[in-house]
């Protein structure tokens, strides 16, 4: 039946109010509604991190299920205890689940077999670290899992705890720091995180309309009563008209979508142009001790070519793959040092930039014989390997395992392996970049020759037509001579080298590869020295016998958008020696550009390689464009949307198949109309003193003769009185109500009469 309720909310009845019987009756379903969805957003709100995490990891998918699981466990067992219990034990209560989250993952993806229960507690205190020190995309394991499930948590139940008192703008706080720290922790490793941004906004377009409805709901506490009209079911619970609910529902979408869009599309469409690079924090934490070094792996050529039958390798490779062991870059004027700027990798590795120009894919599986050192040789730029317990250089590509030497190991890998060709890179360029300056510098006590060497056929042209100079210099000058004694300092380059147009000495690639990188540098270009494996013996089933003779040195220049270029300098290869250096770093010498009369180029970035570079102008003209996009979009939503949604409202409201249903969409009518004309509404005010207000506001006619019957009706139908309200008084009404709201709509200012349609405000007001 009908009742006219005056509702006093206080903190004691706004869960719950006392039943016929003396109990607890429910609340209004509307209100476990909002809960539901408050619920929801909140989820969404604290996922939005682990959305722009996860691309950082080297399994996202598994990231999201792990940050999605521990956001809704947070948020639902936090409110539980909320609802129950003080707030530092609401906070706290759920943080042994938590803990047992950890150790589920912990068994689930320990950082290596036989990882033992105490590793929990390192995990719990390192995991940072952990991350830091790691190479991109980040391994998956509890040390580096454990931090942001507990982040997560953390981030969900303050979120939770805070939206339950009722602080709707605050609980997005904590979901909003996570969503920062997820961004900053993933640096340039993950792309933008503009689809989490977008989670989130949805989320808090969510959270704000449930928040409003909530603090409308009590806006009559503690000063007055606040009139609420409806019907009520036989139980007593408070039958509400659920189209309100479903039009805050409606706005509350169109908000969020629109809030979607604006990250999701105008967000990547402004700042398309713009060329920032985020910080990397891992840039600051130094990695883990590096492997320990056998002898430097250039030392082992010259003895390995007196040798060249031992076996090293067994390759099995669908077609013959030259690997990669080891990168130099450190030259102290006696030796070449390796890269040590080891971290701890999974099976999948960052991919190099920039990327190997026309790569194809070599998938190859190693077994490692007597081959010396951590160093585990792979095809070109590595991008998965299946070994545990390994490290990755991503400067120099280079893999060693962490945890024992490589001896005895076996592996599948995949790399990207590039072919670079002379003709594209005829006007590359040296870029100007600080962190290259190291493969430029020499260490004092360079041969004199070295100087005379640069003047004489690289001290002009482009920067790749000057190394290819170089390696022709040593691959036409000299000889190979697998009895040279090893050594590759600047002593042993002095008795190596000759004037340009004499006839040189031998050597094996030990001594030409250094030559090269020592001459480059002469010559300004930012160099350094690999060494690596040749394909090997076929030997039957796809296997390759990869032995001591196969090993080979060459050089590397760094040239902008091509990356590290390699160079054959080996004089003779196969022919003279039974060692060449791998196919994709020779450069035919007939493709090789001569340098003579080509002036020495600025040695600057290559705009190639950092991406084309749009004017200042266009950037700004690209934002001006998407803003105005932005503000039609509004414009068309209020122009059209609102209107509307506001025509269908008041359609179902006055067109109600029930009279009292009509009268009750006639008087929530008045009231919005009201409103809108600036009218303060008393929270306690009657329905009569409300018509009589109503009539108070016209300039025209005679008080109390508007609305006759309104103010009696609504009684009527409050008290569920019977045989008076027909269909025809329910017309009469609805026709007096209108003919009501366009006289006071007439009677408005101009400002207000053309805006009256287009006011959203109407939407979100809570139905008396």
């Amino acid at each position: 039946m009908g009742a006219v309720t005056v509702e006093r909310p206080s903190p004691s009845t706004a869960a719950a109010r006392p039943g016929a019987d003396g109990g607890t009756a429910p609340g209004p379903p509307r209100r476990d509604v909002r809960a539901v969805f408050g619920a929801v957003c909140l989820v969404l709100a604290t996922v939005a991190g682990g959305v722009a995490l996860a691309p950082s990891y080297a399994e996202p998918g598994a990231v999201r299920i792990v940050l999605g699981a521990a956001a809704v466990v947070s948020v639902a067992v936090t409110l539980l205890l909320s609802a129950r219990t003080a707030a530092v034990a609401a906070l706290l209560g759920g943080s042994p689940i938590a803990l047992g989250g950890v150790v589920a993952v912990a068994a689930w993806r320990p950082p290596l077999a036989g990882f033992p229960p105490e590793q929990v507690a390192s995990a719990l205190v390192h995991s940072g670290a952990h991350i830091l020190t790691s190479a991109a995309p980040t391994p998956v394991n509890v040390d580096t899992l454990t931090l942001p499930m507990l982040a997560t948590w953390l981030a969900g139940a303050a979120a939770a705890h805070l939206w339950h008192r009722r602080r709707g703008g605050a609980a997005l706080v904590p979901p909003v720091l996570l969503l920062v720290g997820a961004v900053v922790l993933n640096g340039p490793v993950a792309p933008p995180g503009y689809l989490a941004v977008g989670l989130l906004a949805a989320a808090a377009a969510g959270l704000f309309a449930v928040s409003g409805a909530d603090a409308r709901a009590a806006q009559g506490a503690p000063g007055g009563a606040a009139l609420r009209v409806g019907l009520t079911d036989a139980d007593g619970g408070t039958a509400v008209p659920r189209g309100p609910l479903r039009l805050r529902a409606v706005g509350a979408a169109g908000l969020a979508l629109l809030a979607v869009l604006v990250t999701t599309v105008a967000g990547p469409a402004a700042v398309s142009g713009w060329e920032a690079r985020p910080y990397d924090p891992r840039s600051a934490v130094s990695p883990p001790t590096p492997p320990a070094p056998a002898l430097n792996p250039l030392g082992y050529l010259s003895e390995w070519a007196a040798e060249p039958d031992r076996p090293l390798l067994t390759v099995r490779a669908g077609e013959p793959a030259e690997l990669r062991w080891v990168a130099l870059g450190e030259f102290t004027g006696t030796t070449w040092l390796p890269e040590a700027g080891y971290r701890s990798a999974g099976t999948a590795l960052p991919a190099p930039e920039p990327a190997p120009p026309h790569a194809t894919e070599a998938r190859v599986e190693v077994a490692v014989g007597e081959l010396p050192g951590d160093w585990l040789p792979v095809p070109g730029a590595p991008r998965r390997i299946d070994a545990a317990g390994i490290g990755f250089d991503a400067v120099s590509g280079t893999v060693a395992a962490l945890d024992g030497p490589a001896e005895g190991r076996r592996y599948t890998v995949t790399g990207d392996v590039g072919h670079w060709r002379a003709a594209e890179m005829a006007d590359a360029r040296v870029p100007a970049d600080a962190a290259l300056d190291r493969y430029r510098e020499l260490p004092a006590g360079a041969p004199p020759l070295v100087t005379e060497i640069v003047a004489e056929i690289a001290a002009s042209g482009p920067p790749h037509a000057r190394a290819e100079a170089i390696a022709r210099y040593l691959r036409e000058t000299y000889t190979f001579d697998p009895e040279v004694p090893g050594g590759h300092g600047y002593a042993n380059l002095a008795n190596l080298l000759v004037a340009p147009g004499e006839d040189g000495g031998g050597g094996t690639s030990e001594q030409f590869a250094s030559a090269f990188a020592v001459i480059a540098r002469a010559a300004g270009l930012p160099s350094r020295v690999v060494v690596g494996f040749g394909p090997g013996a076929p030997a039957g089933d796809g296997e390759f016998q990869v032995r001591t003779g196969d090993a080979v040195a060459w050089g590397e220049v760094y040239l902008s958008g091509f990356g590290w270029v390699p160079f054959d300098v080996t004089p003779g290869g196969e022919d003279a020696g039974g060692s060449a250096a791998p196919e994709t770093g020779s450069i035919a010498e007939s493709e090789a550009p001569e340098p003579e009369n080509s002036p020495t180029p600025p040695e600057e970035d290559d705009p190639a390689a950092s991406g084309h570079r749009e004017p200042a102008g266009t950037r700004w003209g690209v934002i001006v464009v998407v803003a105005a996009g932005a503000v039609l979009g509004l414009a068309v939503l209020a122009l059209v949307g609102v209107p509307v949604l506001r025509w269908l409202r008041t359609r179902r409201r006055l067109a109600a198949p029930d009279p009292g249903d009509r009268v009750l969409g006639a008087w929530h009518e008045l009231r919005d109309g009201l409103r809108l004309a600036g009218a303060a509404l008393p929270a306690s005010g009657t329905a009569a003193e409300t018509v009589a207000l109503a009539n108070g506001l016209l300039a025209t006619g005679e008080p109390g003769r508007r609305l006759p019957e309104l103010a009696y009706a609504v009684n009527i139908v409050g008290f569920a009185a019977t045989g008076w309200l027909t269909a025809g008084a329910a017309e009469r009404i609805v026709a007096d109500t209108r003919g009501y709201l366009a006289e006071l709509r007439a009677g408005q200012r101009r400002l207000r009469r053309l805006t009256w349609w287009l006011d959203p405000r109407p939407l979100f007001w809570r139905a008396p």
